[in-house]
């Protein structure tokens, strides 16, 4: 089988500073939008939110020979920020069962390598195995590069399109009880 050329594995100290960087720029280049203290709270303190709760974690995929990081996506607590989402999700996935996929985040220099697509499937996997969430909840934007397509593709289903409101987004979910995709001859291969 032939290699996919990166590996996958969790997000560590040493990975925060390089991480930090790559979602701001995916944030600024793909989304247009500025840098918000607020909504990239997370970025700010990836230690906080990704590396010393229980339950919340992100994952990092670099390149085998080089090291460069290609990709991150993480998972935490499905909460949404009131008065950037729609008051109904934001009750809705307060029960404590919802995980919020987070910061999927490929360059566009390494996209078309099934980076994000491995990085999904780990992450899925993971949340199924640890058993905290019944549904993996996401958002993504219209605007962004093949967004709709590659999620609708994993088995995400569009639960609300709020794109003329207050947050311009889809928000997508992905129940965990009916996750089934098999991983494709890559990505059996990029597993840690």
């Amino acid at each position: 089988m032939a290699d996919a050329g990166f590996h996958v594995r969790e997000l560590t100290a040493e990975d925060i500073p390089g991480a930090r960087t790559l979602m701001l720029r995916i944030v600024a280049e793909d989304f247009g939008d500025p840098y918000d203290p607020v909504v990239h709270a997370d970025i700010d303190d990836l230690t906080a939110w990704y590396l010393a709760p229980d339950g919340p974690f992100m994952l990092v995929a670099r390149d085998t020979e080089t090291g460069v990081l290609l990709g991150t996506a993480g998972i935490r607590g499905g909460a949404l920020k009131e008065g950037l989402s729609p008051p109904h999700l934001v009750e809705r996935y307060r029960d404590g069962r919802t995980g919020q996929l987070v910061r999927v985040y490929v360059p566009r220099e390494h996209r078309r390598r099934g980076v994000a697509r491995v990085l999904i499937h780990q992450v899925l996997d993971r949340a199924r195995c640890e058993g905290r969430y019944r549904t993996i909840a996401l958002h993504t934007f219209p605007h962004s590069p093949g967004a709709l397509p590659f999620w609708l593709s994993m088995g995400a289903v569009v639960v609300e399109d709020d794109t003329a409101g207050v947050s311009r987004a889809l928000f997508m979910e992905i129940p965990l009880t009916t996750y089934d995709i098999a991983p494709t001859r890559t990505e059996r291969n990029t597993r840690s």
